[in-house]
């Protein structure tokens, strides 16, 4: 039965329509305001800087707008740009140096891009985007320290080791880097600027310094030397400042001695190792944080590999590791800028890297032997540590370096907020602060008043009368799994600790699971009730949907039982392990079963039986009840229950009684010896004309034959069958029958024979000489109109005896006239077609 109400239908109906007109007009609302105005004459906004690219080359641009005149400058190449604001577009000239051109650029709809050409002639284009990145990235040029850490925190910041920190501006960050560089262009040796900054940078990448250690207090001169040297090798690599009019520069060695150095530090590691190219191999402290720090972004994903997690459980271990990375991010913040050059790359290392010490915690990352060989992860012991290390340096800034790339998380937005309204919120009871254990209750107390208002929701949609058991069952469910959900919501909000998230978490998916299982077992046999009525003949389908329901309840449980084992850390692993060895030996054992279920899928294949036919087994009899998955269930004669497994009746002799078309109806009349051949005639043609006549008797086969002499009778085989295939109706025919046959056996003064051994003499039974001269003198006129019906009735005598007896007989409470009108035309037709289809001349 439906459990959903006409009348809730058709108000659940008339809420969509008005929930999607709703929406439409709000949608409708919300675009009109944002569609661009075709023929605005307003200038667009220029001012911002641009990541822009052209055919071989890109650099980066800031362009300063005043009313519509524009002018830029991009260091890369010395260049500026004068232009002037036409609406959506910028109409000017680019020069470098000597050399200049004009250009027209188009701004998009949006403002974030422009696309443009500089060179009619030869389609040459010039495409750019809008970024920000690069206008939180400050360029300071005071020292030879200042400048290579303006230079590294640039080429970090633009993704040139592939590892990107920054939310865009890649090609102008490394344009402010290139413009830290002091290169001429023979010792470019024909490398665009771009390239050979890359190039450089590559190279310091493979040394391991300290900023500090850079020239930084005063110095003498406008040049000086630093060396910077290669962790765990004795290669290292001079590189030269130098100053010019105040502010200090990388000075570029040439083309070949770049590429000899990175050649050099390469080869002395025996390989690439720095792994800027795949940092998740985690060969090194330096790729470590590469990890960490990239995993970091807004829309990225938790960099689990980067942390040491086999002291938590796997339960939590998502959630955990997605926490633990936002608290050591915190933490860096606070600490300053991370360079990777600060952090050694050796591979070979095996002495933990200390990056961070405090009296609440260290920042430390060690080596990790696993499966696939050594690699490096943040410390259990850090990870231990970083909530407590958090909040002592809760209340330091963000380094002024991170600031513009520093990330918020939901769990720091509430615990500051927690903080706003009394900072004896952050006060830990036990294994947490105190504000967390008050919005866990408050999250289990909204989930108990949501599950009630779900269930008040369902409630204008269900009728109780309907189900009242499946709508009891939906209330507890809903109950349930609501408050899962809402348990489960607050775990990252809330930051539990493993100690206090990994029981929370087992509960919460046990009350999901828990409610779920009855609410889709029970709409399992609902879709079952649902399929077994859409059948007009419902006994073979219900086979299949028999075996169906069975098969996917045991499917709910064997799934909700794993479920169960992974949030409760049931180690179900080892049990299904030893399945797979002892395979073998579980299929013997359960060769049965599987025996049995095949075999009930044979029976609905092979459909020898459906659910409510009658059928004989063996040597019982029986109505199927049930066919399930292990055994066939079937309703004996005497009301019991016979239960067969599958694989047994499967393999039986079934007999079914309820696909038969029509009953056999056959019996021997036995006569005594005293009959007279005259006698035995005329019982034989009236029993031939009482079957002809029957209407509820078919017409062939239909067989009244004298089969001969018995011990003590004269013997009459009767063999016919029955229009019908229901038993009470065959039994009430084949009585009408018998009974029409004893009047015939009185009629003709016969009488029948008696299984018993009598001595009698001809009087002791008299003969009726009465009937038995009628009878005779029947038989007589029939030789003498020579329409003996011997061997068998004429076409026209059966065509005429058919279907002309009543019944049910006259005087039953069922009696209807069957008799045909002998004068309608129908009939005058019939007798017409017949005579001329007998092998007679026409007009005998």
């Amino acid at each position: 039965m439906n459990p959903f109400s006409a009348a809730g239908q058709d108000r659940l109906l008339l809420l969509l329509i008005r929930t999607v007109a709703l929406i439409g007009a709000l949608a409708l609302a919300g675009l009109l305001p944002a569609m661009p105005q075709a023929h605005a004459q307003d200038a667009a906004n220029w001012t911002g800087v641009w990541d822009t690219k052209w055919r071989g080359g890109g650099a980066q641009i800031k362009f300063e707008q005043t009313g519509t005149d524009v002018k830029g400058v991009y260091p890369l190449y010395n260049g500026r740009i004068e232009a002037k604001a036409e609406g959506d577009k910028l109409v000017g000239h680019w020069f470098e140096g000597d050399r200049q051109g004009a250009f027209t650029f188009v701004q998009s709809p949006d403002g974030g891009s422009f696309m443009g050409r500089f060179d009619a002639a030869t389609a040459e284009w010039w495409t750019g985007v809008r970024v920000s990145a690069v206008e939180d990235v400050r360029v300071d040029q005071s020292s030879p320290m200042s400048t290579m850490r303006s230079f590294l925190q640039t080429m970090n910041e633009s993704g040139a080791d592939n590892v990107p920190r920054a939310t865009g501006g890649g090609m102008g960050l490394a344009g402010l880097a290139a413009g830290l560089v002091d290169v001429t262009e023979a010792d470019r040796g024909g490398l665009n600027m771009p390239d050979y900054t890359k190039l450089l940078f590559t190279v310091i990448d493979n040394a391991t310094f300290r900023l500090w250690s850079l020239p930084h207090d005063a110095i003498s001169g406008d040049e000086v030397t630093a060396t910077l040297p290669q962790y765990g090798t004795r290669i290292s690599f001079d590189v030269t400042f130098r100053r010019k009019n105040g502010d200090w520069f990388i000075v570029g060695p040439p083309l070949a001695q770049l590429q000899a150095k990175l050649a050099e530090f390469q080869e002395a590691r025996g390989e690439a190792v720095d792994m800027v190219d795949d940092p998740s191999r985690l060969a090194s402290p330096r790729d470590t944080f590469k990890v960490l720090l990239s995993g970091l972004t807004e829309a990225g994903d938790p960099a689990q590999a980067a942390l040491d997690l086999r002291n938590y459980s796997q339960a939590v271990r998502g959630d955990e590791a997605f926490l633990l990375e936002r608290y050591l991010k915190k933490v860096i913040d606070r600490i300053g800028y991370v360079y990777w050059q600060e952090i050694p790359d050796d591979p070979k290392s095996n002495t933990p890297f200390v990056y961070f010490e405090h009296p609440a915690g260290n920042i430390v990352i060690g080596p990790v032997e696993t499966e696939k060989g050594k690699i490096w992860q943040f410390t259990p012991e850090t990870l231990a540590h970083i909530r407590a290390l958090y909040a002592d340096v809760e209340d330091v800034p963000v380094a002024p370096e991170f600031a513009a790339f520093a990330s918020t998380d939901p769990f720091f937005i509430a615990r500051g907020l927690a903080r706003e309204i009394s900072p004896g919120l952050l006060t830990r009871a036990g294994p947490m602060e105190r504000w967390q254990w008050s919005m866990l209750g408050l999250a289990a107390l909204a989930g108990i008043v949501f599950g009630f208002i779900a269930n008040a929701l369902i409630s204008l949609f269900v009728r109780r009368t309907d189900s009242p058991a499946f709508f009891r069952i939906v209330e507890w469910a809903v109950r349930s799994i609501v408050l899962g959900f809402f348990l489960l919501l607050t775990l990252r909000p809330l930051g539990l600790p493993q100690v206090v998230a990994a029981p929370v978490k087992a509960i919460a998916w046990s009350l999901v699971v828990i409610g779920a299982v009855p609410v889709v077992w029970h709409l399992i046999g609902k879709v079952a009730d649902h399929y077994r009525g859409l059948w007009q003949v419902p006994g073979y389908h219900d086979t299949l949907i028999s075996l169906s329901t069975g098969v996917a309840r045991v499917a709910v449980l064997v799934v909700a039982f794993l479920l169960l084992a992974e949030v409760l850390a049931i180690p179900y692993e080892g049990v299904i392990a030893g399945l797979g060895i002892g395979g073998l030996a579980v299929a013997l054992a359960a060769q049965p079963t599987l025996q049995n279920f095949l075999s009930g899928l044979t029976l609905y294949a092979d459909r020898p039986v459906s659910v409510g036919d009658f059928c004989k087994f063996g040597d019982q009899s029986g109505t199927i009840e049930h066919i399930g998955m292990r055994s066939t269930r079937i309703r004996s004669l005497d009301r019991t229950i016979i239960s067969v497994p599958n694989s047994d009746f499967a393999g039986m002799q079934i007999e079914n009684y309820a696909h038969r078309d029509r009953t056999r109806f056959a019996t021997t009349l036995q006569l005594r010896y005293e009959t007279t051949p005259d006698q035995l005639r005329y019982v034989l043609a009236e029993l031939r004309k009482l079957l002809i006549a029957h209407p509820r008797v078919i017409d062939e086969p239909c067989r009244v034959r004298f089969a001969g002499f018995g011990a003590y009778s004269l013997d009459i085989d009767v063999f016919t069958y029955i229009k019908t295939a229901d038993v009470a109706d065959f039994q009430a025919i084949r009585e009408d029958i018998l009974l029409s046959m004893i009047n015939i056996m009185d009629d003709a003064g016969a009488q029948f024979a008696f299984p018993s051994s009598l001595e009698y003499r001809a009087t002791d039974l008299p003969v009726d000489d009465e009937k038995r001269i009628a009878a005779e003198k029947r038989v007589s006129d029939w030789r003498e109109a020579q329409n003996l019906p011997f061997p068998d009735f004429s076409q026209i005598d059966k065509f005429a005896l058919n279907n002309t007896l009543a019944y049910p007989p006259e005087g039953s409470a069922h009696y209807r006239e069957t008799e045909p009108d002998p004068d309608s035309a129908e009939a005058k037709a019939t007798l017409e077609k017949v005579r001329w289809s007998l092998p007679w001349k026409k007009g005998e």
